[in-house]
């Protein structure tokens, strides 16, 4: 669930006590204004990207954004073909983070965004984030995204979020999960989303991609599909323990991965649920014990590259593999790809030549 950024004022929040002892809130836009939110528990919840959007709507509805307000450059920017364009789980997280920078910034002339004195509120506003570096990185690219528009088109004379120092380190230096670590959060997970988990172990798929995987997509020996966010052609090996995963997905939607009911999951959705089975993977053990410290999701394309290399592929066959620029793993591999890994499969390799009496 979202946090709620501080500074949303007049926001409403009701508490109620059922006869059945739960406590419910009732989040209203305003005291008096509709409601956008329901939730139950002791605490006071946090907003929920569904509430956020139903929040400025209802502001929206008001009254019609100025033109000459960031309101109306968001509300543009929106409507426009390039918003339109992007991936359907992308245009979710972008709506997200435009609809909490409308909340903080949303009757703020555009004069002020093309004074750079803006740059420090908009520092602030970042740090509210600064507990969750990706987050605070994401917020910051969206937002430049939107001024970066309107620069364009002549609504600003200057983008004072382009070019911030990011409070996020992507350093993913020999980030992999290990077989044992993949096991111990999918034994924490339903079986529909242990399998779409070990899938993309064994794909490299990104999360939106590995979701919209279609069934036509899957060949006898590859996967072959588009990247849905670059558009770049991937051709994806199936190993025989990938075949065996696929061979276990039951063929209840035109995806591969559907949620309990048989539907196709959403990125978001199925986020969550492997960051669930991860904390549930490490509530009862010691410190030192815990498995996939640190690790998320997306470093799950760098297992799979891993066990690619591990395979004998090129740095320019897992180019092609991965969807990525040519060029690109050469780039990365001593920062991306797990450095151990590869150099423990290389000398097994040799010490299988050895034995097999081939010259090493």
């Amino acid at each position: 669930m979202a946090s709620k950024p501080h500074g949303i004022e007049g926001v409403h929040f009701v508490r109620r006590r059922l006869a059945s002892g739960t406590t419910r809130w009732h989040v209203y836009a305003w005291r008096g204004g509709p409601k956008i939110m329901e939730a139950d528990g002791v605490r006071k919840p946090a907003l929920t990207p569904d509430a956020l959007t139903a929040l400025v709507k209802a502001q929206s509805e008001k009254g019609q954004p100025r033109r000459e307000t960031f309101e109306g450059l968001a509300v543009a920017y929106l409507s426009s073909p390039d918003f339109k364009k992007l991936a359907d789980y992308t245009r979710r997280d972008y709506r997200m983070w435009i609809d909490r920078a409308r909340l903080e910034f949303g009757r703020a002339s555009l004069r002020l965004f093309s004074d750079l004195r803006m740059r420090g509120s908009i520092l602030e506003w970042r740090d509210r984030w600064a507990h969750a570096p990706r987050q605070a990185a994401y917020a910051m690219q969206v937002l430049s995204r939107v001024l970066s528009w309107g620069l364009q088109r002549g609504w600003v004379m200057h983008n004072p979020a382009a070019g911030m120092p990011s409070v996020y380190k992507a350093d993913r230096s020999d980030v992999v999960w290990e077989d044992h670590e993949i096991e111990a959060v999918a034994a924490e997970m339903s079986a529909h989303v242990a399998r779409a988990f070990k899938l993309a172990a064994w794909t490299g798929l990104s999360r939106g991609d590995l979701v919209t995987l279609r069934w036509d997509e899957v060949k006898e020996t590859h996967i072959e599909r588009k990247r849905s966010k670059t558009g770049v052609e991937q051709i994806i090996p199936l190993y025989d323990e990938t075949s065996a995963l696929l061979a276990d997905f039951p063929r209840s939607a035109v995806t591969v991965v559907t949620n309990h009911h048989g539907k196709p999951f959403t990125p978001r959705g199925f986020a969550m649920a492997v960051e669930r089975a991860r904390t549930e993977a490490n509530e009862m053990r010691t410190e030192g014990d815990k498995v996939a410290t640190g690790k998320t999701l997306h470093d799950l394309r760098g297992t799979f590259a891993t066990r690619l290399m591990q395979r004998g592929f090129e740095d320019r066959d897992v180019d092609e593999i991965m969807g990525w620029e040519t060029g690109k793993s050469a780039r990365i591999r001593r920062r991306y790809i797990s450095r151990k890994a590869v150099i423990k499969s290389a000398i097994e390799r040799m010490r299988d030549r050895s034995k097999n009496g081939t010259p090493v």
